[in-house]
């Protein structure tokens, strides 16, 4: 923040003319803006300079700034700048200023636009993949890719499944809550809260043409083995009636992960003797699961923020939003889950960037 104009100075004084008379922060920002204007210096710089005068400052100018040049952006300093960020990805902008003696403003200017870096925060994953499970990621995905390659009515005859809780309030997230404002006006603030206790899980069995059943297990019942089995005896009924030629074919197969309900011997068993057949899926593999990269998702981002009095409101919503899904969601979908596959093949079993 500048002082050099001289609307600014005048405000200084009267700023601290404001100090002497007792005013705090917010009064003094509101004579100042009745005063000047649309001239009136930002809220931030008033404040600034409410709080030098508390402390005793009585010069009106900025203080002069040492060691520190105007425009040095050369290619040696870039150069060594680079070098730098080389030793240390995660120093600051602050700290690079301190060293070299130049402006916050230049070291920006230098690591966005001569650099062409930015500073993001890591991603995290479900767990560090050993070389085995990185193979094994790989090879469930070519046969994958092999059997869809092979046969390509083969992506739709896949119905795949998972649980998720779905909350009555489940708060938006801090950079959903962000706003366009202009400078000089107040944040916008936003109460942390917590997840609701009101929950439900719930179980989605979906297709390339949308959804076959939803079930929604009862408050307080565990989905153990048994209750998974009858949410498969319901799922095949509703299956036979929604998709009577696909099940008939008895060309469909059913993907689901392997949380230890799917993998017993009490589900692989009923599973055999309907002559069900599934397709592997690796374990620590939610970025290879439809559910987990985009109908969970998607489905929480539009419910996040919203508030329900009860779970049935909370299942009219979530129907309603399903309803927003269109046929070409649901397709474009299976083609991602596909182009994952091929994706973690290139990059041998490693997690990886995807939408």
């Amino acid at each position: 923040m500048q002082s050099g104009r001289e609307d600014d100075l005048e405000a200084c004084y009267a700023i601290k003319f404001c100090v002497k008379l007792g005013k705090n922060a917010t009064e003094t920002y509101e004579m100042i803006q009745t005063a000047y204007g649309l001239t009136c210096m930002s809220r931030t710089s008033v404040f600034l300079w409410h709080k030098r005068f508390q402390d005793s400052k009585e010069e009106v100018r900025d203080d002069e700034r040492c060691g520190m040049e105007r425009d040095v952006r050369t290619p040696e300093l870039v150069e060594k700048i680079r070098n730098f960020l080389d030793k240390d990805r995660r120093v600051s902008i602050l700290t690079i200023s301190t060293h070299f003696g130049v402006g916050v403003a230049t070291v920006h200017r230098i690591l966005h636009e001569d650099l062409n870096m930015r500073k993001i925060c890591a991603k995290f994953f479900p767990r560090v993949l050993s070389d085995e499970q990185k193979d094994r990621r790989v090879g469930d995905s070519r046969e994958m890719v092999e059997l869809i390659t092979s046969n390509p009515s083969a992506l739709g005859s896949l119905v795949t499944c998972d649980e998720s809780w779905i909350y009555c309030y489940d708060p938006e997230t801090k950079r959903k809550s962000s706003q366009w404002k202009h400078f000089d006006s107040p944040r916008p603030k936003k109460a942390r809260q917590s997840k609701s206790t009101g929950k439900l899980t719930m179980i989605p069995f979906f297709d390339s043409k949308g959804i076959i059943y939803i079930h929604w297990v009862p408050s307080g019942q565990t989905v153990n083995k048994q209750c998974y089995v009858e949410v498969l005896r319901e799922f095949r009924m509703r299956f036979r009636r929604n998709r009577p030629k696909l099940f008939k074919s008895g060309r469909w197969q059913l993907h689901q992960d392997n949380a230890s309900v799917h993998i017993s011997i009490l589900v692989t068993n009923y599973l055999t003797e309907m002559g069900v057949k599934t397709v592997p899926h690796t374990p620590y593999s939610p970025d290879l699961a439809p559910c987990d990269f985009w109908l969970f998702p998607k489905l929480k981002e539009n419910l996040r923020g919203s508030r329900f009095e009860d779970v049935e409101e909370m299942k009219e919503a979530v129907t309603r939003v399903l309803n927003t899904f269109t046929l070409e969601d649901y397709k474009g979908a299976f083609k991602k889950w596909l182009e994952r596959y091929k994706k973690c093949i290139e990059v041998g079993g490693s997690y990886f960037e995807g939408d």
